[in-house]
């Protein structure tokens, strides 16, 4: 049998199960697997964040350190219950983003204060928030993504929405959804006043359908296109040559004197005479001389 003093032991006492959670099974857990998300101002994972731990807290019986049922100035003396509240604290850091922990970080927190202010960070300011989230709520886009990241984006800001205290409907958010879809979806938003019984998830796995139908359209049209070039199809062909010009003899290679100049034509019969008849009055005359 183990000794007292052995973790063992502590664990093997704990049989009743109205004692409270042990502080070795919280101490040990992994964290990090229970609540895949990490804290940030800049992305939406607030809600995320915050329904995982909220699941850690009801599955180990943990609320009381954080809901303020239980002043922690009174549990000084508790060695149990300070260990539980120090693991919960190193939990919250582990959790968030460096930017956060310089924020929030102090000695002398106990977890209820930190998750408090964790809390806080992201529900204070409500109506600056509330007006942000709606213009990018209702100007939220599908454009070259994906129907699962066009979903998603939608899911995270009617989160935040939530946890502002705004509900958003079912019906806004599907007709949002169907605003937002790019031009390439524009017969599937036009057959969906046809289906019947409309949902959110039932319109979502109707374009994620139609998504595939299109992914698998574009790629048979693709190899039906190389499949026709290269059977049977008509062969490219080249593009026709102009027609040539007069031949041009080139000049002689290295003469160095100008080109000898075409003879003029021949003058008219009487312009000859009259030229011979000149040539000879003048003669004539000098003759004379």
């Amino acid at each position: 049998m183990a000794s007292p003093g052995s973790s063992g032991t502590t664990r093997s006492r704990r049989t009743n199960p109205f004692e409270g959670p042990d502080p070795v099974v919280i101490r040990d857990l992994n964290i990090l697997a229970r609540v895949p998300f990490v804290l940030d101002h800049l992305t939406s994972t607030y809600y995320a964040w915050k329904t995982y731990f909220s699941l850690v807290f009801r599955e180990h019986n943990i609320r009381d350190h954080i809901d303020g049922s239980v002043d922690s100035r009174f549990m000084e003396d508790e060695e149990e219950w300070t260990s539980i509240d120090a693991t919960l604290i190193r939990w919250f850091y582990t959790t968030i983003s460096k930017d956060l922990f310089h924020t929030v970080v102090s000695a002398d927190d106990d977890a209820h204060t930190v998750w408090t202010k964790l809390n806080g960070l992201f529900t204070d300011n409500a109506l600056q928030r509330k007006v942000f989230l709606h213009g990018e709520f209702f100007g939220c886009q599908q454009l070259d993504s994906s129907v699962d990241d066009y979903y998603m984006r939608l899911k995270k800001l009617v989160n935040e929405l939530r946890d502002l205290g705004e509900k958003v409907s079912d019906e806004l958010l599907l007709s949002t959804l169907i605003a937002g879809l790019s031009d390439n979806f524009g017969n599937a938003a036009s057959n969906i006043p046809l289906i019947t019984n409309q949902t959110f998830p039932k319109i979502v796995a109707y374009l994620k359908l139609e998504e595939r139908r299109m992914r698998m359209s574009r790629t048979r049209a693709t190899h039906t296109a190389l499949t026709a070039s290269t059977r049977g199809g008509a062969a490219p062909t080249a593009p026709p040559r102009p027609a040539p010009g007069p031949f041009q003899a080139p000049p002689p290679p290295g003469f160095p004197y100008p080109q000898p100049q075409p003879a003029p034509p021949p003058l008219p019969a009487e312009q000859q005479r009259r030229r011979r008849g000149g040539r000879h009055g003048r003669g004539g005359r000098k003759q004379q001389q």
